[in-house]
């Protein structure tokens, strides 16, 4: 078997903008173009490297998972219970008011409108809000 061309893309920034254009438009919304544009990509680049935009989506959420487990370990590991309260609140106000950031929540807005092709995204979402 021959070997490919190694990758010329950081795997890890390419992810970091999927997820921005999937919490931003969610899974049907956000169209190869606009996945491999953000991502700086080509799609045969994109396959080679996730397989297909249902696994992009996977490691994104992956990757939001990840980002907010950190988040929340950084909160609840204040030292008082009031601090805590106040890590949580300000920190939400802070994400959700910050223009740079997408608006609400990936695991709500990736699967808000998935066609009968991407029936299995919203039980995705589901189950990783569920363990949440």
């Amino acid at each position: 078997m021959g070997i490919g061309r190694p990758r010329t893309f950081d795997r890890d920034t390419a992810l970091e903008q999927a997820m921005e254009v999937f919490w931003r438009h969610g899974y049907e919304g956000a169209t190869i173009a606009q996945l491999t544009d953000a991502m700086g990509i080509n799609p045969p680049s994109l396959y080679a490297a996730f397989g297909s935009k249902e696994a992009l989506l996977k490691a994104a959420l992956d990757r939001y998972t990840a980002r907010r487990e950190a988040w929340m370990a950084e909160v609840l590991g204040a030292p008082t219970a009031r601090e805590v309260t106040s890590r949580m609140l300000m920190g939400v106000a802070e994400k959700q008011t910050d223009p740079s950031n997408p608006p609400g929540c990936l695991l709500v807005q990736g699967g808000l409108a998935c066609g009968s092709g991407s029936a299995n995204v919203p039980f995705e979402l589901a189950a990783r809000r569920a363990q949440t």
